[in-house]
């Protein structure tokens, strides 16, 4: 940003003040200057202080020698009030030590000799105006970068789309001080431009707005400046100059101006952002224009960011799902076998239940009955853990207290059936009490079910092929932590396997057999719940892995 001179042409905004005891002076000065500056009188200090703390001027000329406050102490009092004041001595009075005085101690910008010239004094006041100008608009371009670089931080930082779009439109109308913001987004093939956010909340014409849509055939004008990448300021003015949707939309928000700046990424325009003043506010200026750009081409760069991000993240979620109900079909058989065999109780209990209507047999209604009741929680539990995995892996998951060893026995009884069709003994120890885990149910369920299959496959085709699931107090953490150990006596992971075990799409297994995609989800898995994952393994004498997890973990809370 560069400083904008046209801005500092119409001397009139700028009030002058001059203070002289003389009414004569006063008049003089007020005839001669009244026409091409904003004139304010005083005839002596103490009431030009007064009128300064009513009136707020650019540039204050005084005389030096006036009854009770001189100049140089008025204008002394003036940098005091403020120091931005532009001021100036006027008197006939040449006394070198008291001018020298009082320009080196900031106390005047400049001395004026009497008898003075009109043109003189009429240069001398323009210069002090363009002083005091470009003074105030260097503050006001340092205000702006301090503003850009504040904000550029924070949505820099900000990778959820929403919570980013709300940050950008509560920036513009709180902490730049403008009445009311609205994003609009692009589609696709970029012939809508709709309605995404507005600010503030709770504006009668939110409603509408949350309706607004322009089509490229009937704003053709104004797409291609956005598209362009040009800014405009709508006014309702020249409301009839603008293409009927326009119309609506200004009528509508029934703002005097409407900003208009485009969200230019490298791509091309995306959106826009519209600022207007519906509430009464100040006409836009060139400043207002520049600061809103600045913030516009910050905000492309991180709402492309979370887009990304967001993309990623149903990305990756479709992927641990996918892998979740590939999971599933390595299950079935397995569920299958599970359910038939408490049916089988359960089916005698209700087949021998007729003949022992009337027969009171305690052994039958008592010990039977309590068998065949466990044996239908045991198929709910099946059913349930099958619903989880399976409706898993979604951003909606909520963590919950989890009981860790019921978590290891029912991914291991899950995964039984495959363990006697592959010819694997599975086990399941736990040692002494272990503490409860506030985690997502299904993704730590998932992490255990993938580890303990890839432990099956490792173990298939030996004689004493074993599985052992240990669930354990981790007595490395800091604080409480609970350790899932998968242990196989497989062959064991070579070290150039080992070193990227992690990779995604890295297997060892046939084109058929596997996607490479099951350790690296259990990696992200485990680091959303503040855990980590470590491997020991030596060549012809199996692998264990490890599953560190925090008690209270803060990212599954969040």
């Amino acid at each position: 940003m560069v400083p904008r001179p046209q801005q500092i042409l119409d001397y009139r905004e700028y009030p002058v003040l001059y203070v002289d005891d003389e009414p004569e002076n006063l008049r003089i000065f007020q005839l001669g200057f009244r026409r091409d500056f904003q004139i304010l009188t005083a005839s002596s200090g103490d009431e030009a202080l007064e009128l300064l703390h009513e009136h707020p001027v650019a540039v204050v000329l005084s005389d030096h020698r006036m009854p009770g406050m001189t100049g140089v102490e008025f204008l002394g009092r003036v940098r005091q009030l403020d120091a931005r004041i532009i001021r100036v001595l006027v008197t006939a009075y040449g006394d070198a030590e008291i001018l020298s005085a009082a320009i080196n101690d900031g106390s005047i910008f400049k001395y004026v000799p009497k008898p003075w010239t009109p043109e003189d004094m009429a240069q001398t006041v323009r210069r002090a105006i363009e002083m005091y100008a470009l003074d105030r608009e260097r503050a006001e371009l340092l205000r702006e970068v301090t503003t850009l670089n504040r904000v550029s931080h924070s949505i820099n930082q900000q990778l959820d789309l929403d919570r980013l779009l709300r940050l950008l439109l509560t920036t513009v109308t709180e902490d730049l001080g403008y009445d009311a913001a609205t994003l609009l987004f692009f589609d696709a093939g970029e012939e809508h431009l709709r309605f995404a956010m507005a600010a503030p909340e709770g504006e009668p014409v939110e409603p509408w707005l949350r309706g607004l849509e322009f089509r490229v055939d009937d704003a053709r004008h104004f797409f291609k400046a956005i598209q362009e990448g040009e800014s405009a300021v709508l006014t309702l003015s020249q409301l009839f100059d603008y293409e009927s949707s326009i119309r609506a939309w200004l009528t509508e928000v029934a703002a005097e101006e409407c900003l208009v700046v485009p969200l230019v990424s490298s791509e091309g325009a995306i959106g826009a952002l519209a600022v207007d003043n519906r509430r009464g506010g100040a006409g836009f200026r060139v400043s207002d224009r520049t600061l809103i750009e600045g913030l516009a081409a910050q905000a492309v760069v991180a709402i492309q960011n979370a887009r990304l991000v967001n993309d990623l993240r149903r990305s990756r979620e479709q992927v641990v799902r996918a892998d979740r109900l590939g999971t599933l079909g390595t299950l079935a058989a397995g569920l299958a076998h599970e359910i038939n065999n408490p049916l089988t109780s359960i089916h005698t209990f209700l087949s021998l239940a007729p003949e022992k209507r009337n027969v009171e047999d305690d052994e039958f209604w008592n010990a039977y009955h309590q068998l065949a009741t466990g044996e239908v929680n045991r198929i709910r539990g099946l059913v349930a853990s099958m619903e989880r995995l399976a409706s898993g892996g979604s951003s909606d998951e909520e963590p919950e207290w989890c009981e860790p060893t019921s978590m290891a026995e029912g991914a291991a009884r899950l995964l039984g059936r495959e363990a006697d069709r592959e010819g694997v003994r599975m086990e399941v120890e736990h040692e002494g009490e272990v503490p409860q885990l506030f985690a997502v149910r299904a993704q730590v369920h998932q992490v255990l079910l993938n580890l303990i299959l890839n432990a099956i496959h490792a173990s298939r085709g030996r004689d004493d092929g074993c599985v052992v699931v240990r669930v354990l107090r981790d007595v490395q953490d800091e604080g409480e932590g609970v350790v899932f150990e998968v242990a196989d006596n497989g062959p064991g992971i070579a070290p150039e396997v080992l070193e990227r075990l992690f990779d995604p799409f890295f297997t060892t297994k046939g084109p058929d057999q596997g996607t490479g995609l099951g350790l690296a989800i259990c990696q992200q898995l485990t680091a959303n719940h503040d855990g980590s994952i470590e491997v020991r393994t030596r060549e012809g004498q199996g692998a264990t892995f490890r599953v560190h997890l925090p008690v209270g973990s803060e990212r599954a809370a969040a």
